[in-house]
């Protein structure tokens, strides 16, 4: 039986809200909120979740950035407040590993997807996964990090020389709610390989911002 769980993106201003049950049937719905996003969120939460109960959910997952500071923020609190309270796990899962994980299902012939985001004009957010034929389990080959921008261009002919065709190089868009439900995916995958819950709690979640 599938474990039911909360997502939460808001790394762009955008809110995302997923929800997946112990059927594992999920579901989703975004909204562009932009400066009300911390005015309505709690609202569209309590709107969306039923006939989840609260109590009912096992885990939160949620976009942990990089992205906008003051919406990462409102995401990274809003989950680990709900954590604390209901004692439950939450994962705190890359933005630009949602977003490639998403495209891996789009384009499964990528086996090494990179991910890129703007920080400013000289540098970039930049990681590399790795994804298996069945696209159940990715590999984060090149943690999540910024770059000078000529050095993640190096990185990528190496790669794209490489990989050719199996490899895949994404640039995040502006909105990404789009990308919330991969945040259940992620989190569904490590929890049925066991992953260490101790270390995925309200303490440890920590935001990565831009």
């Amino acid at each position: 039986m599938m474990k039911q769980g909360l997502a939460l993106h808001t790394t762009s201003g955008e809110l995302g809200i997923a929800i997946i049950n112990n059927q594992g049937l999920s579901r989703f719905q975004s909204w562009d909120l932009g400066r009300d996003l911390a005015n309505n969120l709690q609202e569209k939460l309590r709107d969306f979740l039923p006939p989840i109960l609260w109590q009912d959910l096992e885990f939160i997952a949620v976009a942990k950035g990089p992205g906008s500071f003051t919406s990462t923020r409102i995401g990274i609190v809003t989950a680990k407040t709900l954590a604390q309270q209901l004692n439950i796990p939450v994962f705190g899962i890359s933005t630009l590993e949602s977003l490639a994980w998403y495209h891996s299902k789009q384009n499964l012939n990528s086996f090494f997807i990179a991910v890129e985001m703007k920080a400013n004009s000289e540098e970039v957010f930049g990681a590399i996964y790795q994804f298996f034929d069945k696209k159940t389990d990715l590999l984060n080959i090149i943690v999540d990090r910024v770059f000078k921008v000529k050095e993640w261009e190096i990185i990528l002919k190496e790669y794209q020389d490489k990989y050719n065709d199996k490899f895949n190089h994404i640039t995040t868009p502006d909105k990404l709610a789009f990308t919330t439900e991969s945040l259940l995916e992620i989190t569904s995958i490590k929890i049925n390989n066991n992953e260490d819950y101790s270390i995925n709690n309200w303490q440890n979640l920590t935001p990565f911002y831009n």
